[in-house]
């Protein structure tokens, strides 16, 4: 009969090997996004109304109120599962479990990355705090700094039908996309022999476990475009950034950093980017003007 001992010494070995599979895939999410923990169910981002900046102190402070509009985000749970038949256990014969249980670490984080990266081009679809897609063409500012008076809309998207691509600042404290984690990836097991999984299927379950979400940000950090991806399109696209103001009129002072694409868009990046010399001989002018970030997980 297996003894509690064998159970035990198997669980940490799996878990040893889980912690290192977290280790295995980048945190590439971390270069275009932040991170803020979760305590509850769901969290609430009414701050995101009032993007940070400073005024002139003339008379009183001038007293900003949230937005009364809660833009919550409930966390999410994922798992991965691994059933361990009890004769490979018994037969001494679990070796290459270890290799799954490290793949489960590394697809922990893989998740990570999906869940970031996927957000962006689902950003077109998904609506952000003002209650507008995150992406979209009449973001609303309004006339005077304690967001009162008339509303001029601001776009930070460009039309089209080719893959979407991505222009962030990235370098602010206000980030574009926030990575909402309640649980950090852990790894559980089941390893009682009492348990009914044991009795009826003759197999001890291990596993990991994840809960959070990704988070929409301040817009005025991102720019989307479904538009080719030129020379034209990118100038457009960088300066519309640059030019961007919030309420009252004041200038943000935002500077693109960062282009993300996916792969169907990675040639066409890597030659306006990392390319130091025209077809014609003539210098890039935006050659490394921004980092560039090449993702699988954004197609």
């Amino acid at each position: 009969m297996l003894t509690q001992a064998q159970l035990d010494a198997l669980k940490t070995t799996l878990k040893a090997r889980f912690n290192a599979g977290l280790a295995l895939s980048p945190d590439d999410w971390r270069k275009v996004a932040g991170y803020i923990a979760s305590d509850n169910k769901s969290n609430t981002y009414a701050w995101l109304t009032q993007f940070p900046a400073f005024r002139e102190w003339v008379g009183s402070r001038l007293h900003k109120k949230l937005s009364e509009k809660a833009y919550a985000v409930v966390n999410k749970k994922f798992e991965a599962t691994i059933d361990v038949e009890r004769t490979d256990i018994e037969d001494n014969s679990f070796g290459h479990y270890g290799t799954l249980a490290e793949g489960q670490g590394q697809a922990a984080t893989d998740l990570k990355n999906d869940t970031i990266f996927q957000a962006y081009p689902a950003g077109f679809t998904s609506l952000c705090y003002d209650d507008q897609y995150f992406f979209d063409t009449d973001h609303p500012a309004y006339e005077n700094e304690d967001g009162t008076g008339a509303i001029t809309p601001v776009s930070n998207m460009q039309a089209g039908s080719s893959a979407p691509w991505i222009l962030l600042c990235t370098k602010r404290a206000p980030k574009p996309l926030y990575l909402q984690e309640r649980s950090a990836a852990a790894f559980e097991s089941v390893t009682s022999p009492n348990n009914q999984n044991v009795f009826d299927l003759d197999v001890y379950s291990f596993g990991g476990r994840w809960r959070g979400n990704a988070a929409y940000g301040f817009w005025q950090c991102a720019f989307g475009s479904k538009a080719q991806l030129n020379t034209s399109n990118f100038n457009d696209a960088y300066d519309a950034m640059m030019n961007f103001k919030g309420d009252g009129g004041r200038k943000l002072g935002i500077i693109p950093d960062t282009l993300l694409v996916g792969v169907s868009n990675r040639v066409a990046a890597e030659h306006l980017i990392t390319t130091q010399k025209l077809a014609n001989g003539a210098d890039n002018p935006l050659y490394k003007r921004v980092e560039l970030v090449v993702t699988p997980w954004m197609d």
